[in-house]
This record gives C-alpha cells, structure tokens and sequence, in this order.
C-alpha cells in the first residue's frame, strides 16, 4: 500500500510541475518570442509611465460590433 502512495504522490507531483509550472513557462515563451510586442501587453507610455494598452478600448465604428444584450433589447420592446 505505501509502494500505491509513493507512486501516486510521484506522479501527482511530477504532473503538477509539468502542468502548472513547465507548460505555461514554454508557452509564455514562446509567445514572449514569436509576439513579443502583444505578449508584453502593448503598454502606450507616456512621461516615463504607462498609461494603457493598444489592445484595450479599440475603436469600432461599424454597426455590425454593436448588439444589445439580448434580455435588454426585449426589455426595450416589450416597454
């Protein structure tokens, strides 16, 4: 029985460590590599600080990106 322990505590930690520790630091890697720019969250600074992100608050002004939610567009037409 302590042998079944040993191994499933072996297992279950080599797991968690391949899992939660070496996978997200490849992946973070590669995309440090591949999208550097995006991956470093695209900060606008601005007097030596940052003040936001490119990829936040993007502009749309086509029709198409703007859908009320569903719950309220029936609201609004059953008032």
């Amino acid at each position: 029985m302590w042998r079944q322990l040993r191994i499933l505590f072996v297992t279950f930690g080599l797991l968690t460590v391949l899992t939660g520790v070496a996978y997200p630091l490849l992946i973070t890697g590669i995309a440090m590599v591949g999208f550097s720019r995006q991956a470093g969250g695209s900060l606008i600074e601005r007097d030596g600080g940052s003040v936001g992100s490119e990829l936040l608050g993007q502009p749309f002004s086509s029709p198409k990106y703007f859908w009320s939610r569903l719950s309220a567009s029936f609201k609004s037409a059953s008032s």
